[in-house]
């Protein structure tokens, strides 16, 4: 008995460290390393605003199960004519626009679309969540990847001052231009420190977007990289944005109603009448709104498709704008070492290389987060 009860104690561990997500949940203080799928899932898991839309889509489903059931009862004694509305069960003084509202489709639409909808916010909120923890944990990939810049910059800028008061001792340069290599690391100083703070602003805003303590310390295990893409048809693109796009299924919804509305109405009201024109005005209105929702979702793909071909061209630019400024820095060190340059063009060399690899790296970004917009615009979107 003694055996199997290990037995089953060594099953469940190994069961439930598979289950484990990829990361801990963060306490303060806590150093939290998350991946970027962790930290969806971390989002994801923590977010008050998921817990609201879920709440809402329950109490809209409690709502349509009631409905639902009073609207098919309808359904089923339409040619009865009755009296009493199905569902709030009011009196009825005009049967026939009850009559006409049911064989419309009006009815049952118009309980069917408050349930699907409170189901469309909820997957909105997430890609919303998703969307937004993917952005910030790239800014703050990217701010790390700068940091990184300058700091090397600055070890740079202390081994050439270092090498400088070597050859001030020697002789072979001048005092003014030890001063120089100095100068070189006091800005080199500042520009770390400076850069080290909106860092650690970045993190805070990372924080805050996944709702973590904010004295937790983070430590990111993704690296920023050119992430690729199949090649991108862009009619296809358009056509997908406008097929999965969550806005536009709701526009749609809307004027299916707001049609089906206007013929339920028209056996009491004729074309004349007040009611009938001011339903007439709400079916245009709510064409209007389609056409302006599939008109902002094919601007968004096809601009997010230009930007990412944009940047994507800028990448190669600023990777030879990096070969150049290296080639750039060792022609002006191998000079100074000779004596026919200065110390200031050494380290106006210093800061073009860092430069262009912050330029670079932060073209990268950019591009990321092109693909990014790209993903979003031809998916179901996360709201407007």
């Amino acid at each position: 008995m003694k055996k199997k009860l290990i037995i089953y104690v060594i099953a469940f561990s190994v069961f439930a460290s598979i289950l484990m997500p990829n990361y801990t949940y963060a306490a303060k203080g806590d150093t939290v390393s998350l991946s970027l799928d962790a930290a969806i899932n971390y989002a994801l898991e923590n977010s008050k605003d998921i817990a609201i839309k879920e709440a809402e889509l329950e109490k809209a489903k409690v709502k349509y199960n009631d409905d639902i059931r009073a609207v098919k009862s309808g359904e089923k004694n339409v040619d009865d004519y009755p009296t009493r509305d199905p569902i709030f069960n009011e009196a009825i003084t005009d049967a026939a626009l009850n009559q006409g509202m049911i064989n419309s489709g009006a009815l049952r639409k118009s309980v069917e679309l408050p349930y699907d909808i409170a189901k469309w916010n909820l997957e909105m909120k997430r890609n919303e969540i998703k969307y937004n923890v993917e952005k910030a944990y790239y800014d703050l990939l990217q701010m790390e990847k700068e940091l990184e810049i300058v700091v090397e910059n600055l070890k740079l800028s202390e081994k050439q001052y270092n090498q400088g008061k070597v050859k001030y001792d020697l002789g072979t340069i001048s005092n003014q231009e030890l001063l120089g290599l100095e100068m070189g690391v006091l800005k080199a100083q500042n520009m770390y420190e400076s850069t080290k703070m909106y860092r650690d602003l970045q993190v805070m805003s990372f924080q805050n977007t996944l709702d973590m303590p904010f004295d937790s310390d983070i430590k990111l295990t993704d690296t920023i990289k050119y992430k690729e893409h199949e090649e991108i048809d862009l009619e296809a693109s358009v056509k997908k944005g406008l097929e999965n796009s969550a806005m536009i299924k709701m526009s749609q919804e809307n004027y299916e109603l707001a049609k089906m509305t206007l013929k339920g109405i028209s056996g009491r009201y004729p074309e004349n009448t007040y009611r009938y024109k001011e339903q007439q005005a709400e079916v245009a209105k709510a064409e209007e709104s389609l056409e302006t929702a599939r008109n902002g979702v094919e601007m968004m793909v096809r601009s997010s498709y230009l930007n990412l071909l944009t940047a994507e061209k800028q990448i190669k630019t600023y990777e030879k704008t990096i070969e150049q400024a290296q080639k750039t820095l060792e022609i002006a060190e191998l000079s100074f070492d000779l004596g026919q340059s200065t110390a200031t063009e050494v380290i106006q060399a210093n800061l073009n290389l860092m430069n262009a690899k912050k330029e670079l790296s932060a073209q990268i970004h950019a591009y990321n987060m092109a693909l990014l917009d790209y993903e979003n615009s031809i998916g179901f979107g996360k709201g407007m």
